[in-house]
C-alpha cells in the first residue's frame, strides 16, 4: 500500500550497511545474503533489487524497481545483474537456509508446486498446462519450490522450473546449478530440491507436500524414493495397494476406501487446519499401486492417515507418509504448515515479486526467484517481529 516502508530502510539505498532502525533479524539476514556475493558491485545491486521488491508498488518489473530505488542508468545495471552477471544462486540460497535454521530449527520442509501466469511479452518457460490442483488451464510457468517452515515463519529457499518438452533448445541453456540443460520431469525437480535441503539444512524435519493434482503419481514416487521423512496430502481416488482390507497384495483400491471408519481413534489436539478441535484418525499400511509401466515399490511400506474433522463415513483429509503408524499421528499438528505456505504464496508472494519475472533467461529466472525469496524472508521476519511486539505490548 502507498507509503509502506521496507524493513531494509529508506528508499534509493546506494550503500551496503542496513539502517539501524531496521529489525535486528532482518538486518542480519540482509548481511547474510549479501555475503553470498563476491564483488562489491554485485552486493550493491542485490541490495537495490531486494529493496525494490519490497518497496515497488504494483508489478515488480526491473524498470519499476529501478524507478523506485535506483538512479539514472540503474535499470540497465539491474537487468544485467539479474540476467547475465556471474553469481551463484546456490550460495545465496544456502545462506538464506542457514540463517533461517539458525533463527530456529525447521518444523518441516514444504514442497509447493505452483503455476505462475504469464505476465509479460517475453517470459521464459511459458506453456499451457493444468494448474497443480487440476482445476484450470494456465498459460504460464510451472515451478516447484521448497520452503522452510517453523512455528514462527515460513519462507521459500529453493526453486526449480518444470520445462515443457517443446521449448526451444536455446531456453535450455547449459550452466551450473539449477539452470541445467534438459527438462527436469516433475519427479526430478522434487528430487533436486530435496537434495538441496539435505545439503543445506537439518535433515531431521519431515518434507510435506500437497500431492493432489495431475502429477500426483510422479510426485509421490519421487517424494518416497529416498529415506527422508515425508508426508503428502493425497486425493481420495489415489490408487493404493496392500491396505488392511485386501491384505498385502497387488490389488489396488482408492485411498478413500482403504480406511475402515470402525478403526477411527478419537483425539483432541491441534490438527492441520482447525486448531484445537476434536478429530478422529485412522491408519493403514499401504504401498503405491502400479500405474502404467511403473511397478509398486515392494519394499517401501507407507502409512495412510485419515483425518475426520466431522462425523461421516469418509475422512476430510488423507495423508500418505513413510513414517510408521504411531509417528504418523504425531505428524498431524505440523500439517497445518502446508496451509501456511500456501497462504504465504498467495498473499505475501505477489507483494515481493515471486510471480513477476518477465525475462527470456532461465538463469535470470533463478536469480530473480532467489532474490525474491530473500525479500520474502525479510518481509516475513519483519511481520513476525511486529506481531511479537504487539503481543508484548498488549500483555
Amino acid at each position: 500500500m502507498a507509503g509502506e516502508t521496507s524493513p531494509l530502510g529508506p528508499a534509493r539505498v546506494c550503500h551496503l550497511a542496513p539502517p539501524g532502525g531496521a529489525d535486528e533479524r532482518v538486518t542480519e539476514l540482509c548481511t547474510a545474503l549479501l555475503s553470498g556475493f563476491q564483488r562489491y558491485e554485485q552486493r550493491i545491486r542485490a541490495r537495490q533489487y531486494m529493496d525494490g521488491l519490497l518497496r515497488t508498488q504494483g508489478r515488480k518489473s526491473i524498470a519499476n524497481i529501478a524507478t523506485t530505488v535506483g538512479a539514472p542508468g540503474d535499470e540497465h545495471r539491474l537487468r544485467h545483474f539479474v540476467s547475465r552477471s556471474h553469481w551463484a544462486v546456490e550460495t545465496v540460497r544456502q545462506a538464506l537456509t542457514a540463517f533461517l535454521e539458525e533463527s530456529g530449527p525447521a518444523t518441516a520442509w514444504v514442497a509447493l508446486p505452483v503455476s505462475i501466469p504469464k505476465g509479460g511479452e517475453h517470459t521464459v518457460g511459458v506453456s499451457r498446462h493444468l494448474s497443480p490442483d487440476g482445476s484450470r488451464v494456465v498459460n504460464g510457468q510451472r515451478a516447484l519450490g521448497v520452503w522452510y517452515a517453523s512455528e514462527c515463519v515460513v519462507a521459500p529457499v529453493s526453486w526449480r522450473m518444470e520445462l515443457s518438452d517443446d521449448l526451444p533448445a536455446a531456453v535450455r541453456s547449459t550452466g551450473s546449478g539449477p539452470a541445467r540443460e534438459g527438462s527436469p520431469a516433475p519427479r526430478d525437480c522434487l528430487r533436486e530440491l530435496l537434495d538441496d535441503v539435505r545439503r543445506w539444512g537439518t535433515p531431521g524435519p519431515p518434507v510435506l507436500m500437497d500431492g493432489r493434482g495431475q502429477d500426483e503419481p510422479g510426485r509421490l514416487a519421487a517424494l518416497f524414493a529416498g529415506r527422508t521423512p515425508a508426508a503428502a496430502r493425497i486425493d481420495g481416488w489415489t490408487p493404493l495397494a496392500g491396505c488392511h482390507r485386501t491384505g498385502h497384495s497387488r490389488h489396488a483400491v482408492a485411498a478413500r476406501d482403504a480406511l475402515s471408519p470402525t478403526r477411527r481413534t478419537h483425539r483432541r489436539g491441534r490438527d492441520g487446519s482447525r486448531g484445537h478441535r476434536p478429530v478422529a484418525t485412522a491408519t493403514a499400511t499401504v504401498r503405491l499401486a502400479e500405474t502404467g509401466n511403473r511397478h509398486p515399490q515392494k519394499d517401501r511400506r507407507l502409512t495412510l492417515l485419515g483425518v475426520w474433522h466431522e462425523a461421516g463415513p469418509e475422512p476430510g483429509e488423507l495423508w500418505l507418509t513413510n513414517l510408521d503408524e504411531q509417528a504418523a499421528n504425531s505428524l498431524l499438528p505440523s500439517t497445518r504448515l502446508l496451509h501456511a505456505v500456501g497462504d504465504g504464496w498467495r498473499t505475501r508472494g505477489p507483494k515481493v515479486g515471486l510471480c513477476d519475472y518477465e525475462g527470456r533467461s532461465l538463469h535470470g529466472w533463478h536469480r530473480h526467484m532467489t532474490l525474491a525469496s530473500g525479500a520474502y524472508a525479510m518481509s516475513a521476519l519483519s511481520s513476525s517481529s511486529d506481531q511479537a511486539g504487539s503481543s508484548g505490548r498488549s500483555a
